[in-house]
């Protein structure tokens, strides 16, 4: 805690017992602690080279993510919604955002057929108009067609593009937060091992995109709790671009906003208290007056005029401020009431053991193989997210460490929320959530190999090495790769997921 209300010290949100060089001899240091010398003398010559970790990061991630992205070149699950739509937006097709156009979503197939034939694709299902989100998402999948042609790679090759970018954020957040450059490639690594994360790169869908800007905002988040009042204005605007970007993606991006809003609002309240003091200082005083006028624009004109902005095609075509109005009046009835009874839908208390999956669609071979994409978490990962958060919420009880509220507004404050939403829910809801999971599982590993030697740094290690096999080991029930029966039966760990 600052003298200037609510910040983020400039020292580490750990400290790490073992991470620097013993003072002992070396004759009189056990095994493990020149082990731990050793470790702290490669891992030191690899910060040097830091700058080039975020590129590194981002290539491997395109490495894992486009290697047979456009298999299969048909649209997969809602890709018959979103990409479709976002093809329609590349062609200035102006119904693509009518509500009640035959063709639009929740409409009857057949009377959609009978208005617009060209809507049947190949294998039988009907492309509809996905208009029950905001277009930016769908935008943004659009480039890609412009630019790649109206296929699977165009409409997915930003997905992956987004995915890899969210690796590097990873990254960056981890670093930001704990001042150590190995936490934040941990943290990196989990999310690359993640089967719902891989998934969401490489389909024509949004949700990989709010998940993603909203780790920006974050990391726009930690900068400005770490700035000075005074000078926190330009890390609040940030951080406002990004959650408007992501709310014109998806409207659940609003609940890391409110999170992000309510430290904010407890920061104003703090240096209103301090800037009242006798003994006041001018930071304190000019931070709360900054603030006064950065809050409301940053945190609510900025989003509101993003999302308005995000609708330019929309008015271009021809639609009016009244149909805007009623558009997102459409939008709040459907995703209030919305009842589809889809045997995949999952409650909230699922999501974090992995119970069950988004089934995307299968393809027979005449050999008898399968080929299949579930959309899942990596379940040797996501069962160690809440014993993690729950040491990491110790931690900062014991330590008041601000850096630790960025980790669970972004896991707790996205997650959370839907246990009141009454609506279907899906295990792909709990995307936004899962980049602050492996942040609070790579804080824990580290913390154990870098403060004990022996079998708990063993059990860490062993069980970073777990989660890389579990990835390989379903990598082809996230990629569409075939497998035999038996193949496909081996991977169906729960019952709940056949």
């Amino acid at each position: 805690m600052s003298q200037h209300g609510l910040s983020i010290p400039e020292k580490p949100a750990f400290d790490f017992p073992g991470y620097g060089e013993s003072s002992l001899p070396a004759e009189q240091r056990s095994r493990g602690e020149r082990l731990s010398d050793r470790w702290s003398s490669i891992w030191g010559r690899v910060s040097r080279r830091h700058r080039f970790l975020p590129v590194l990061l981002f290539l491997v991630a395109l490495g894992l993510y486009l290697p047979r992205i456009d298999y299969p070149d048909k649209y997969l699950f809602d890709e018959i919604l979103f990409a479709y739509s976002a093809g329609q937006y590349a062609e200035g097709d102006a119904n693509a955002y009518a509500w009640n156009h035959p063709c639009s979503t929740f409409k009857n197939d057949e009377a959609c057929v009978e208005a617009m034939p060209e809507a049947r694709q190949d294998g039988g299902r009907i492309g509809k108009y996905q208009w029950d989100h905001p277009p930016l998402g769908k935008l943004i999948i659009a480039t890609g067609i412009l630019a790649f042609g109206n296929d699977a790679f165009g409409w997915r090759i930003t997905s992956a593009l987004f995915g890899a970018i969210g690796i590097v954020l990873a990254y960056q957040l981890g670093y930001t937060l704990t001042r150590r450059r190995i936490v934040g490639v941990l943290a990196a690594t989990l999310l690359l091992l993640d089967g719902l994360f891989f998934v969401y790169s490489r389909m024509g869908l949004v949700d990989i995109y709010v998940t993603v800007l909203g780790l920006a905002a974050m990391l726009a988040f930690a900068s400005y709790l770490r700035a000075p009042p005074d000078r926190a204005r330009w890390p609040l605007f940030l951080t406002g671009v990004l959650l408007g970007l992501g709310i014109a993606t998806k409207w659940n991006a609003a609940y890391l906003g409110a999170g992000i809003g309510l430290v904010v609002l407890w920061r104003v309240y703090r240096l209103f208290r301090e800037s009242r003091r006798e003994d006041a200082t001018a930071g304190a005083r000019n931070g709360f007056v900054d603030h006064l006028f950065w809050v409301p624009l940053a945190l609510g004109l900025v989003p509101l005029a993003i999302y308005i902005l995000a609708f330019t095609q929309f008015f271009l075509e021809g639609y009016s401020i009244s149909q805007f109005i009623e558009l997102q009046k459409e939008t709040f009835h459907v995703h209030s009431t919305i009842r589809d009874g889809n045997s995949m839908a999952s409650k909230w208390w699922e999501w974090p053991l992995a119970l069950r999956h988004v089934w995307f669609g299968t393809r027979s071979f005449a050999d008898g193989r399968i080929a299949t994409v579930y959309a899942n978490g990596n379940p040797l990962l996501y069962w160690g997210f809440l014993p993690a958060m729950a040491w990491l919420c110790l931690r900062w009880w014991q330590q008041r460490n601000w850096a630790l509220i960025v980790v669970a507004i972004g896991f707790f404050g996205q997650w959370l929320p839907w246990i009141f939403i009454e609506r279907s829910t899906y295990t792909y809801h709990f995307l936004p959530a899962v980049p602050y999971g492996c942040l609070a599982v790579a804080m824990a590993v580290v913390h154990l190999c870098q403060g004990n030697t022996g079998w708990r740094r063993a059990l860490a290690i062993e069980y970073v090495v777990l989660i890389a096999l579990a990835f390989a080991f379903f990598y082809p029930i996230y990629s569409y790769y075939p497998l035999s029966e038996a193949g496909m039966a081996l991977r169906m760990w729960l019952p709940t997921w056949r």
